[in-house]
Formats: C-alpha cells, structure tokens, sequence
C-alpha cells in the first residue's frame, strides 16, 4: 500500500496562517494593555511636577498589527524536499510525507506490516534534524535514530530498521535552531527487498565500451546494459535465423543465458523457452565478446538474453547485446 500524506506547501500555509493569527492576537493584548494603562495614568492621584512636559517623539509610531512577512523560498523549499523523494513509480515507497522542520515534529500515522525497511529522510535548508523511529502507537521501543544535515541538494539520512510485528509506527523529528521552522523536510518508508540501485556512472560507461565492441559498419546500435542488478533482455522479432552477440566491459565476470520461448501478451518471452547457449566472460580492461550464430525463431516466439554479474562486477562492468539475421 503506498500511502501519500498531505504536501507540504499546504503545511506552509497553515503555519503562515497560525503565525499570522498569534500576530494578530498579540496586536490586540498590547493594545488592550497600553490603552489601561493610559486610563491608569489619566485617574493617578500623584501630584503634578514642574518638569516641562516631554518633547514629542521624532520617531514613526508603532504599528502593533504588523503582520509577519511569509519567507518567499518557503514553497520552492517544499518543492525541492518534494522532489528529493523521487519517482514512486521507479522506487516504490510504503509511506511518505513532507513538511516544515519544526522542533518537535511527531508522525503517528504510519501502519507497517512486519518486514525490513529503510527510512529515508531529507532536509533542504540549513542546520541539522535529529531522527528517532519508535515502535507501537505508544512507549519508547526505539527502533532507529540519526541525524540529516540540511542543504541545497540533501543527500538522504537512510536509517535501516525491522518492524517486528505489524503495527503503528511513529517519526519524530527534532530540527535545531538553524532548521526550526526554515528548512522543509521529506521522508519515505521503503521495503527494503524493493530497494532499487541505481547503476553507477562507472557501469554506464563501461556498457558504453562494451557496445563499441560490437559497433559495425551498417548494423543497428548495440543494446547498452548495467550491471546494478541482474537483467534480462526480451527481443522480438519475425520468423527467421538470428546471431546474438554479447559483449562485457570492466571488472568481473558476467555470464549470460540466451533462451527462445514463446512471446507473452505483454511482449515478454516465457522463461521456460529452449536454452541456445551460455557463456561466461571476464570481462577485463579490453572487453570480451562472442557470438551465437543461426538461433532460428519461429513464428509467435522471441529471444530472451539473461547476464547476471559477480560481486566484482557488481555495478561496475557493464554489458551489451546486438541481434542482426544470420
């Protein structure tokens, strides 16, 4: 269930608002205050003195109902913390929220189901929130605490945590005097077996030499492919002979699967197809490659290119694939 609580430029309003209103509250006390004290003066039963009366103040007078000017970077703040968080489509998140830093900010309104997570938290501003993940709607079993540093690009606070039991579970956050109520916040919740990584700029430009390999005069553009998790490649194409290429480039060892099988309603290639061949490369400084040449497909069916990395290639090397008729 992904759950999106109310976004954060609405809190900035509704704190612009109450800060407006206790100005305007206060305005009215002192008002109050200053006119008793006027009547005061006017029924004092002290006796007069001879001092010449006050000069008249030179000075504007006081306006009590001044009203607070709304920071103009508030929103564009919670717009950034908003963005920080990502697409949920691309990394689906459990829960999230945005909001302004203040210094006793309390989240109860979370339901977990008992699983691994991580708690990612990020502040844009300045000065530094303290977080603490507590278990159950009330007590003080502590489940996570850290602390995120606030700037203009937040780099996320990212907390590992296991909720033990389904349950409520609660976020507070403590921003410091520097953050309080300036900087804007946002927080997600992720499973952590959801956790997508991002492939690194090394494994991009290693997929990058890796299709080079397979560059040639008049041939289609190599598939480029990284290597932050495992991947499979489905390739349709009409009836025919068909040679595969595949290419690694960087650290490690990848092996790759090449299968035919039938081609699925969603244009996916069923996984319990014909094996045509495997291979494992190291992968090296130079880059490898090798070719499975007169794969027939027949009507209705497609190709399927499994790589899976080792640990050395991990997010570092990377592959590519090229099918051409042969």
């Amino acid at each position: 269930m992904r759950e999106v609580f109310p976004p954060g430029a609405d809190q900035v309003r509704r704190t612009v608002r109450r800060r407006q209103g206790i100005a305007a509250g206060l305005g009215v006390v002192l008002a109050i205050a200053a006119i008793t004290s006027g009547i005061a003066l006017v029924n004092d039963r002290h006796p007069a003195t001879n001092a010449p009366p006050a000069a008249p103040s030179s000075g504007p007078s006081e306006n009590l109902d001044v009203f607070p000017t709304p920071d103009p970077t508030a929103e564009a703040r919670i717009s950034a913390a908003d963005d920080a968080l990502g697409d949920p489509d691309k990394q689906p998140w459990v829960v999230a929220t945005s909001g302004v830093v203040t210094a006793d900010y309390e989240n109860a309104a979370m339901d977990l189901a008992a699983d691994d997570y991580q708690f990612y938290l990020y502040c844009v501003g300045e000065g530094t929130v303290d977080i603490v993940l507590k278990d159950g709607q009330y007590g003080d079993k502590k489940m996570a605490a850290g602390t995120a540093t606030c700037s203009d690009n937040p780099e996320p606070a990212i907390l590992p945590f296991t909720q033990p039991a389904a349950n409520r579970s609660r976020v507070f956050l403590s921003g410091d005097a520097r953050a309080a109520e300036k900087a804007s916040f946002s927080f997600k919740i992720v499973r952590t077996s959801e956790i997508v990584t991002e492939a690194s700029q090394e494994s991009k430009t290693n997929a990058t030499a890796a299709a080079a390999l397979l560059d040639g005069s008049g041939l289609p553009e190599p598939a480029k492919m990284t290597t932050e998790q495992d991947k499979t490649a489905d390739v349709t194409k009409p009836a025919g002979n068909y040679r595969v290429t595949v290419s690694c480039h960087g650290p490690g060892k990848v092996s790759f699967l090449v299968r035919t099988g039938k081609t699925l309603r969603d244009g996916t290639v069923a996984t319990n197809g014909q094996t045509e061949g495997t291979v494992t490369h190291e992968c090296k400084g130079d880059g490898e490659f090798s070719s499975f040449a007169s794969i027939t497909l027949a009507a209705g069916s497609g190709l399927s290119i499994t790589a899976q990395a080792d640990s050395a290639a991990r997010n570092k090397a990377g592959w590519a694939y090229l099918v051409i008729p042969g």
